[in-house]
């Protein structure tokens, strides 16, 4: 990592000090260990042999969950992940809701070799430059100002041509009121739906319960679902399927097209480190590309509710009404031939002065809330 200004605050790397019986372990003494040395949900997902593999001064990682939600591993630096725990331990600490002024924070993942993680908090006066420390342990915090407001999804006429029963995502979908971009399908369990963002439906949980649901094609709109639940505080709705149409797990346009999972938050934290970008294929501004920002993120500015799990990434100008309910992802980093890992759904975009991002709800928060994925049981329910 890079240096600090002050040695004496530098963060011990992670360390392991297990034995010769490393193998003979139980399994309830190994997952005890890995939880005490900050694995957390991490912890029961490793094995002995994703420990054995790591260098002396690597780590193992959980980076995605793949079909059957089947863990994804690799090695990351020991001090970059150290370093990383850092910082999520001070987004837990940093209480956002209490300090006046203050709507949001998020983590920027350190830099393998270069700089450290490091808190952002998003603040909407003057007034709030002093409540905010300059750190939260010994984590750098760095402040936004912005605004306190939102926009509408608007209804467009643009329409995706889309021929069969087997829809893709990254089409424009729609109610009788407005219109977004379809998510791949999503699971819960072996179940498929389709999904976009709830605020295409004005942020009501209950009012838009059992209307149906359109996509467009070439001789017009076609139902293809109803609407069974939103979910206001984390922005997506749930459609169920009807007149025997199916969601794909694949994005329409994209090559190669089939998801094959999620990232987990570590995962996403990695990627920020070796500076890889995300993508996104919508139904308005098509397929754009951008560096990934900050993960972790809570923000309290927009909506009725504050949301959590929040991922910011691209820039504004790739985003606009429409794209709203597009997913973000990545090529498998260890396996780009298999397909795509889901870094999460795209809800909004940034339009005050200073900051510069489209943002949205993680995969990784969606699937520890309601256990919904992106991971489609089998290679043949794509």
């Amino acid at each position: 990592m890079g240096n600090k200004d002050d040695d004496s605050r530098r963060r011990p790397a992670t360390r392991f000090a297990f034995d010769r019986r490393l193998r003979t372990m139980g399994r309830r003494r190994f997952v005890s260990t890995l939880l005490g040395a900050g694995f957390g949900s991490m912890a029961g997902l490793l094995t002995p042999e994703d420990v054995e593999a790591a260098g002396r001064n690597e780590v193992p990682l959980v980076y995605a969950h793949g079909e059957n939600f089947e863990p994804r591993t690799m090695t990351v630096p020991a001090d970059w992940f150290a370093d990383l725990r850092s910082a999520f331990d001070a987004q837990r600490r940093f209480d956002v809701r209490s300090t006046p002024g203050v709507v949001g924070s998020a983590v920027i993942p350190g830099e393998f070799g270069g700089r450290n993680a490091a808190l952002t908090v998003d603040v909407t006066g003057s007034e709030a430059g002093g409540a905010v420390p300059e750190r939260v342990g010994d984590v750098a915090v760095e402040v936004n100002r912005v605004e306190s407001t939102r926009s509408d999804e608007t209804r467009s006429d643009r329409a995706s041509s889309i021929a069969g029963r087997w829809i893709p995502g990254g089409i424009e979908c729609a109610n009788r009121e407005a219109s977004g971009t379809l998510a791949p399908a999503m699971y819960d369990g072996e179940t498929p739906f389709f999904a976009t963002s709830n605020h295409v439906y004005g942020g009501d949980e209950e009012r838009f319960k059992g209307e149906p649901f359109f996509v467009f094609g070439n001789r017009g709109p076609r139902k293809i679902g109803e609407v069974r639940r939103g979910y206001q505080l984390d922005d997506f709705v749930r459609i169920d399927p009807v007149n025997g149409f199916r969601p794909l797990s694949v994005i329409h346009g994209e090559s190669p097209s089939p998801v094959v999972g999620q990232f987990t938050r570590e995962g996403l934290a990695e990627l920020k480190a070796r500076g890889s970008k995300l993508e996104k294929i919508a139904s308005r501004t098509g397929h754009s590309s951008g560096k990934l920002q900050a993960i972790d993120g809570m923000t309290c500015a927009y909506g009725k509710v504050c949301k959590r799990g929040q991922l910011k990434w691209g820039s504004q100008s790739d985003f606009t009404d429409g794209d709203s309910g597009s997913v973000n992802y990545h090529p498998d980093p260890e396996n780009p031939d298999s397909g795509l890992l889901i870094g999460g759904f795209n809800n909004a975009r940034t339009w005050w002065p200073g900051e510069d991002y489209i943002w949205g709800t993680s995969a990784y928060r969606i699937v520890s809330e309601y256990g919904f994925t992106f991971s489609p049981p089998t290679a043949d329910a794509r």
